[in-house]
């Protein structure tokens, strides 16, 4: 049976070996096609059901098999565990103390996950299914927008599954008063600016609370000058 430093070590191992074919495959060397067949992005899973513990040889081999994560998306998610209270270390920040807990570089990619029924997509994947109404965690405050990446990572023995949303960006009240929906909330629909936020947020699959439908609307819309979404979250049907 692997100890928990020995664990640490074979990850750390495998971290220097994938890094060094990640640094080849990304090299430029007309090895593309390789680097595809090598790092697909997963289709989409299933977040259906109880968490189910992984062996240590199981997580060791999905993150064989999980894409390096880019930098910045490395350091954002690391940021949300911080954030969230989870005293998660960089892999890079060597040595590390006995018992820690290491954020791995690696994350499989899917472009959707299922749960309930619904399916949840990246938008590029499809972008009806990647608008939603979400908690975010941090504000603790309902909000909507577009799902952009989708993150399963092996931590602690559990696969855990991170959600990076694009919320859409609110209007000014005087220009929200020209719409009807704010004064009538039973619509549950809002407007919002067709321009995406420069903020991104970082969620998990139970702070999701429904689809949303968008309808993107002209310039003049309202008598707001330039183009707006119209968000509903009423397919909820007050299930969240």
């Amino acid at each position: 049976m692997l100890e928990p430093g020995d664990l640490d070590l074979t990850m750390l191992r495998q971290m220097s070996r994938r890094a060094h074919v990640d640094a080849l495959l990304h090299s430029g060397d007309g090895l593309q096609e390789l680097c595809d067949i090598l790092e697909p992005a997963m289709a989409d899973v299933s977040i259906d059901g109880p968490l189910v513990p992984l062996k240590p040889t199981a997580m060791a081999d999905i993150l064989a098999k999980a894409p390096h994560l880019q930098e910045a998306d490395y350091s954002d998610l690391l940021h949300y565990l911080h954030q969230t209270g989870r005293p998660y270390r960089a892999y890079s920040d060597l040595p590390h103390p006995p018992d820690s807990i290491i954020l791995p570089p690696y994350a499989q990619l899917p472009l959707q996950v299922h749960r309930d029924e619904c399916t949840f997509s990246c938008k590029r994947s499809h972008k009806g299914n990647s608008a939603i109404q979400f908690y975010n965690p941090l504000t603790q405050a309902h909000d909507t927008g577009f799902i952009q990446n989708i993150w399963r990572i092996p931590l602690e023995g559990i696969m855990r599954t991170f959600i990076r949303v694009c919320p859409h960006r609110s209007l000014s009240a005087q220009e929200e008063g020209q719409a009807p929906f704010r004064h009538h909330p039973g619509f549950m629909t809002r407007i919002v600016d067709a321009l995406p936020s420069d903020n991104l947020t970082i969620i998990e699959p139970a702070h999701i609370i429904t689809h949303v439908t968008t309808f993107q609307r002209p310039a003049g819309t309202y008598g707001i000058g330039r183009e707006v979404l119209v968000v509903c979250w009423a397919p909820n049907r007050g299930r969240r």
